[in-house]
C-alpha cells in the first residue's frame, strides 16, 4: 500500500507543477490540511476538498516567484507519505527572500487522501511518523 501512495503524490505534486492545479477528484470530500502556524498569517486548519488550494492562494497573495519543489519522498510504517519539499520566494511587499526545506505528511484512506500536515521542520515530520534515519 505504501509505495502506491508515494507514487499517488508524486504523480499529484508533478502535475501541479505542469498545470498550477490539482486533481480535485484525489481528496477526499472530508480533506483536512493543517499548516504551521508561522507559514502565513492565517495558517491553521483547511477542509474540503479546495482546502489546499485556499492555502495556497495565502501564499501567492503573500510571495511572488513562489516555487514548491519536491525533493525526497519516505513511506512511513503506517502508511502515511512524507515528502520534504523545498519552497522559494520573495515578500511581495517586503522583498524578502526565501528558500527554506518543509515536509509534507500526506494520510491516505482507500484511493483518496484525507489530511495533510506541513511541518516547517523536516524532522517534525520524521518524528510525527515514526520514520527512522
Amino acid at each position: 500500500m505504501p509505495p502506491k501512495n508515494v507514487e499517488r503524490i508524486r504523480a499529484g505534486l508533478e502535475a501541479f507543477s505542469r498545470t498550477g492545479e490539482f486533481d480535485l477528484e484525489f481528496f477526499a470530500p472530508d480533506f483536512e490540511m493543517q499548516q504551521a502556524s508561522s507559514i502565513v498569517d492565517s495558517a491553521g486548519v483547511f477542509h474540503g476538498r479546495s482546502a489546499l488550494q485556499d492555502a495556497l492562494d495565502e501564499f501567492e497573495e503573500a510571495f511572488e516567484e513562489l516555487s514548491f519543489e519536491p525533493e525526497r519522498y519516505i513511506e512511513a510504517p503506517q502508511g502515511e507519505v512524507v515528502v520534504f519539499v523545498r519552497v522559494r520566494g520573495r515578500g511581495r511587499g517586503s522583498g524578502i527572500k526565501i528558500d527554506n526545506q518543509i515536509a509534507h505528511v500526506w494520510t491516505f484512506r482507500d484511493e483518496e487522501a484525507v489530511r495533510l500536515t506541513v511541518y516547517e521542520e523536516p524532522a517534525e515530520a520524521l518524528e510525527a511518523t515514526g520514520v527512522q534515519e
